[in-house]
């Protein structure tokens, strides 16, 4: 597939969606905390001379005034303390996502602050929370894994990546729906991942769509679509073919959900062994695609 070095993005068509957090629901949620400063040995040694001076200047007024016969005034009432802050006022990040896999071996790769999840074989290497994947039309997804990492041509490809993302409709767009969102997914990430740049043009694979399919999961109705792509000849660091199934469900009409999985479905040259996904592991994906039980 194509994204060598970690990724590129479209550009031409605008999105008919938003994205939550810029284009996805953000990463796995982090939050700075602020830490409370700590005094030093040069911050104390300041404190006592301030003191010092303090002391030697109301002996020095105390002389004065009874050398004058006059009594000196009341001083002022220092202010009280600010308020002091605990460690329960810092703001905490989202609770991690402790849902096991039920895919016997598998890893779950989870969003904490969506609250999502999908499951990958052992092979595949969940991304930086920071990474993304865009394509032409659509926001970007995120929470990625990937599946067999090459260099090839002073670039880095791999065999495989699964993401996902929330989304809402866009402003003055039309409504939310399943199966175009499942068709703009499965049809853009394939045009995407398996085209490339030679000689200053772009070349675009070959792409059919398949029949949507019906999906019902965790009470919420869904469509499951799948794309494949014929890469254009060429480009010898790519595979000659690949499939992107994506599947998306509407939560309310404000809110939908899609996954998207892709696998390289040829050799590639001199990289026979980097694993792909076979078709049976990446419909399991697909089918762990979930919102978390907790």
């Amino acid at each position: 597939m194509t994204w060598p070095g970690g990724g590129q993005d479209q550009q031409g068509q605008q999105p008919q969606y938003g994205g939550f957090g810029q284009g996805g629901y953000g990463g796995l949620g982090a939050f700075d905390q602020q830490p409370q400063k700590k005094k030093g040995k040069h911050t104390k040694a300041i404190l006592f001379s301030g003191l010092g001076v303090v002391l030697v200047a109301a002996v020095v007024v105390t002389v004065v005034l009874l050398t004058n016969g006059k009594s000196p005034q009341a001083a002022p009432t220092p202010p009280p303390p600010g308020p002091t802050t605990s460690s329960k006022d810092v703001a905490k990040g989202p609770e991690p996502v402790r849902e096991a896999a039920k895919n016997p071996g598998w890893q779950v790769v989870a969003n904490s602050v969506a609250r999502l999840l999908y499951e990958v074989p052992p092979a595949w290497k969940p991304k930086p929370p920071a990474d993304m994947r865009n394509a032409l039309g659509t926001p970007g997804i995120s929470t990625l894994a990937a599946l067999g990492a090459y260099q090839c041509g002073g670039g880095t490809y791999s065999r495989g990546v699964t993401g996902m993302l929330g989304l809402k409709p866009k402003e003055g767009g039309p409504a939310l729906e399943a199966g175009t969102i499942a068709a703009d997914y499965a049809k853009g990430f394939a045009s995407s991942f398996y085209q490339f740049t030679k000689d200053g043009k772009t070349q675009q694979p070959e792409v059919k769509l398949g029949q949507p399919k019906p999906v019902e999961r965790q009470g919420f109705p869904g469509v499951v679509l799948e794309a494949t792509a014929t890469t254009a000849p060429g480009e010898p660091c790519m595979a000659a073919s690949g499939k992107v199934i994506a599947v998306a469900f509407v939560l309310k009409p404000d809110h939908a959900i899609v996954m998207v999985a892709n696998s390289d479905t040829a050799a590639v040259a001199g990289q026979e062994s980097a694993p792909t996904a076979t078709d049976d592991e990446l419909n399991k994906i697909v089918d762990s695609f979930r919102i978390a039980s907790e």
